[in-house]
């Protein structure tokens, strides 16, 4: 048995070793990219040697997951969102493998140390169970922070089509006004509005392609579902007004709809102590009888 786990662990290091030595071909573009963009050793305008390294670590650590054959494109929206690059989130999945694969080896050893004999398998098993782990929790996380922002550029665009009402009851086109509403609010979620509406206005196109854009980027349907109902008041010659008020009112029903799942979610958690304490009370107070009828049995 543990012959076969030490020819599994030399296969496996053989198999990494031999996938990091095998170049993939890059594609001209990535390629392009990276001999415009700044060297390894050189320092761009108001960075320091820190950023430079870890800039440095976070595109070797990017190379290494590419060269093991994993693939970061379906974390592409995510990272949108999160305003992250490929490089940076592949730097934060080795450093979560490698904390959590050496930390158990670390702690392996210290059990070793205080005399606790543990069998041989799990010297290997342990760490190895520990770098996966750490390797998939970034992604966990990712997700995790991405949907929390999707539901906070929710809110943000609610209060947006607010904004739009109030400019359309002023009389303001129905271009115009998504564009100045972009403009009033702040923060990070009214500035991807403001950048959608400022790529339509410069390629000439209508604010709809700018937020079919900007959902395809970040995916949020609500906003493909804002950028349709834009397109068909426009063609159809329906009143943009009454359009985007239905729209406005609809989302704010989902977040009412959200709030009240995550209060009722959060009732039932609430409630789990209480059970477990009722339980163990009646436990305490039934455990005599019961051992004095066991007994008189």
């Amino acid at each position: 048995m543990t012959a076969a786990i030490v020819g599994a662990l030399i296969g496996a290091g053989v198999w990494l070793v031999g996938r990091g030595l095998m170049r993939k071909p890059m594609p001209l573009q990535k390629a392009l990219r990276e001999f415009h963009g700044p060297r390894a050793g050189s320092l761009s305008d108001g960075e320091d040697i820190e950023q430079s390294l870890r800039r440095s670590l976070e595109r070797r650590a990017l190379r290494a997951v590419e060269a093991l054959g994993f693939d970061l494109g379906t974390l592409a929206k995510d990272l949108r969102i999160m305003k992250k690059t490929s490089s940076e989130h592949a730097f934060a999945k080795l450093f979560g493998a490698l904390a959590l694969g050496g930390g158990s080896a670390v702690m392996l050893a210290a059990f070793q140390t205080l005399g606790l004999r543990l069998p041989i398998w799990a010297f290997g098993i342990i760490p190895l169970a520990g770098l996966g782990i750490g390797y998939v929790l970034a992604d966990s996380r990712l997700r995790k922070k991405a949907n929390a922002r999707r539901e906070e550029f929710l809110r943000a665009l609610s209060a947006y089509l607010g904004l739009v009402n109030i400019l359309l009851a002023g009389g303001s086109h129905s271009d115009g006004a998504l564009q100045k509403a972009a403009r009033v609010g702040s923060g990070w979620a009214f500035d991807e509005l403001k950048a959608a509406m400022d790529w339509s206005q410069v390629n000439g196109l209508p604010p709809s392609a700018g937020f079919e854009r900007l959902a395809e980027e970040i995916d949020v349907p609500d906003i493909e579902e804002l950028a349709a109902t834009i397109r068909l008041a426009s063609e159809q010659g329906a009143s943009p007004k009454e359009a985007l008020s239905c729209k406005a009112e609809t989302l704010n029903l989902l977040e009412l709809a959200g709030t009240r799942m995550k209060a009722d979610a959060t009732t039932e958690r609430m409630s789990v102590p209480t059970v477990i304490v009722a339980i163990a009370f009646v436990m305490f107070i039934g455990y005599p009888a019961l051992g004095s009828l066991m007994e008189a049995v």
